[in-house]
């Protein structure tokens, strides 16, 4: 067996919901997955904002097949995703070995976006 083959097989472990991850509304859909926030002062990818307007970035990872059973494909760069009630701006999405991985962005002036 080959490594992919076994981290296909350990999926569930790097969003357990008692160890990783947590339970997390994406776009209606109740998924196992990890979400790490972070603002635009403190990410390494996405440092620029505009005057006045603050960036708040979030790193988004859930197992894709679950998703897309029902939601029919993984949200593209561009596409707006609510996030347990709240709206992102898709930036980035990789989805390898059956995690998907999206950057979101939401840009705020003194109040979050809803």
């Amino acid at each position: 067996m080959m490594f992919k083959d076994d981290i296909k097989t350990d999926l569930d472990i790097f969003v357990d919901v008692t160890e990783f991850g947590e339970l997390i509304d994406i776009n209606g859909v109740i998924c196992k997955a990890q979400l790490m926030s972070h603002t635009a002062q403190k990410s390494a990818r996405l440092t620029e904002t505009f005057d006045k307007l603050h960036g708040d970035f979030s790193e988004l990872y859930f197992i894709t097949g679950p998703y897309v059973k029902k939601k029919k494909k993984v949200p593209k760069q561009g596409d707006w995703l609510w996030v347990n009630g709240r709206r992102y701006d898709v930036v980035y999405v990789e989805n390898e070995l059956g995690i998907t991985h999206i950057t979101l962005s939401a840009y705020r002036q003194g109040v979050n976006r809803r």
